[in-house]
Order: structure tokens, then sequence, then C-alpha cells
């Protein structure tokens, strides 16, 4: 009995499928050389653009980029789409390249059917490639994961109930904090 071998896509590879219109309005990411389609909906829509409004409010636009639903590229099979990142530098700094794990400052997904991948699989991935914060937006439980460097990799530091503020902390300054029930629908 033979097995099945997924066939693995690298970035530059999923670049030419992009390039060429292969996937027209649909969103795709590439995790561990795997095409993997993305879903949304109101309240995720309503989650992302919250959030995005939110920490452009508190963060200085000559010193970070707040992104939304834009690629990173974490290695050569990895080019992951998170809901919201925030990267060093301002927006200027990437009209040439996409920002890689050594740019990005915090990732966020946002979970209603995702939760499993996005507290597994995804928080695993991003630890190995140094991801030093990320975010899970619980749309179902209405609460804020909050997810940092330990000895396991992206451990749950804290959770944010939608009543709580969430502190805001990038490369170890405080931006103040975010509030946890302006992001819920």
């Amino acid at each position: 009995m033979s097995t099945m071998t997924p066939y693995r896509f690298n970035v530059r590879r999923f670049d030419k499928l992009l390039a060429a219109g292969l996937f027209s309005d649909s969103k795709v990411e590439l995790l561990n050389g795997l095409l993997i389609m993305m879903t949304s909906g109101p309240a995720h829509d309503f989650v992302v653009t919250a959030l995005v409004d939110a920490l452009r409010g508190r963060l200085d636009k000559n010193e970070w980029a707040v992104r939304e639903e834009k690629p990173v590229v974490l290695s050569d099979r990895w080019k992951p789409l998170p809901d919201v990142s925030v990267v060093r530098g301002p927006f200027t700094d990437y009209k040439d390249r996409t920002p890689e794990a050594v740019d990005v400052a915090l990732l966020v997904e946002v979970s209603d059917t995702t939760y499993p991948k996005d507290s597994g699989f995804k928080r695993r991935w991003y630890a190995r490639f140094g991801i030093p914060a990320y975010w899970i937006v619980h749309i179902n439980r209405r609460v804020v994961e909050v997810y940092a460097p330990d000895a396991t990799g992206l451990g749950l530091a804290a959770t944010y109930t939608e009543h709580q503020e969430i502190p805001l902390s990038l490369d170890g300054r405080s931006f103040g904090t975010v509030l946890a029930a302006g992001l819920f629908p």
C-alpha cells in the first residue's frame, strides 16, 4: 500500500499562483507548504477592523505599521495571512518587500471556527519562527488570549474578558491598553 504525499509549495511558487490570479478573490495562505483557504464573515470582519483601528490609535505610524489581512514571510514554506500584524517601521518600509519574522512585533488571529488551528498549529509554528507576541481574539468566548515566549514556545500569558483592558506591549515598551469590549460585535 502506498502512502499519499502532499505536494508542498514554496513561497516563490505560491507567489506565482497568486500573481496569475489562480485564487481570484479567495484568501489563501501558505502554511508549511500547504495552501489553506481562509474564511471570514461579518463578526470576523468587525473584530479585525475594530482591532486595527484601536492599534493604529495607540501606535506611532512612523515606528509601526499595523497591517490588516496582509501576508508575512516566515520561511520558504510559510507565508501566513494573519488577521492583524504589527511590524516594525512605517508602512513605506514594505513598499518593495513583504515583512519577515524579524520585522514582526505582534500577530493576531481572530477566531470563530478556526480556534483549534490558531491556538495549536499556528501558535506552535509562530513560536518556532520567533514571533514575540501573539493574540487570539476568540469571538465565541468573547475573550482575548495573549501569548508570550516561555520555555515551551508561545505560552498563554493572560486571558482578558470583554470587560477588561488588554495591555499593549511591543518590544518591551508599553503603549497603553486596548478595551476588549470595543472589539466584539
